[in-house]
């Protein structure tokens, strides 16, 4: 009798590609931004990519991306249609928006006019196992002076995938 190990599920059976990469240039932020990880060996960056039903639609979905790089003091959240194609993100949407946090600058910006281009995307009912997708446009910081919101404006591009799967 021999044992052998050839369903090893080691760490090279998954293929990865989990990242945003976007430039943001305003007042207060004029830089590129990588988040980037691989969920095995960066344990101060943390992804995920949920799906939710987009608001009372039984069939239309949406992708919740979320990256947060701890080390950085940055996060994305995109929160965009579960569906290939170009749409616009504006201010106050119900279902659609994408928000950049600077924990150390005190800062979040939201979608003010965002154009997000869907390039491909896999997922069941709970979470997205493959989306990939780039986006342009102006975000803003709201902030309140005096009673008076003012929004500060910024111009952001970049791009972003969220591929997991097994090789199995």
């Amino acid at each position: 009798m021999s044992c052998s190990k050839n369903n090893d599920n080691s760490d090279d059976d998954i293929q990865q590609s989990i990242y945003i990469n976007y430039s943001v240039t305003g007042n207060q932020v004029n830089n590129t931004f990588n988040i980037v990880t691989d969920i095995f060996s960066n344990p101060s960056v943390i992804a995920v990519a949920n799906i939710f039903p987009e608001s009372n639609s039984q069939t239309l979905k949406k992708a919740v991306i979320v990256y947060n790089d701890i080390n950085q003091s940055i996060n994305a959240s995109l929160s965009i249609p579960a569906r290939t194609g170009l749409t616009e993100v504006l201010d106050g949407h119900t279902d659609f928006d994408l928000l950049f946090g600077f924990s150390d600058l005190e800062l979040g910006l939201e979608a003010k006019s965002i154009s997000v281009e869907v390039l491909q995307i896999e997922h069941n009912d709970i979470y997205a196992t493959s989306i990939k997708g780039s986006f342009q446009g102006i975000a803003v910081d709201k902030v309140n002076i005096n009673g008076d919101e003012i929004e500060e404006t910024y111009i952001v591009d970049g791009e972003f995938e969220y591929n997991v799967y097994s090789n199995n």
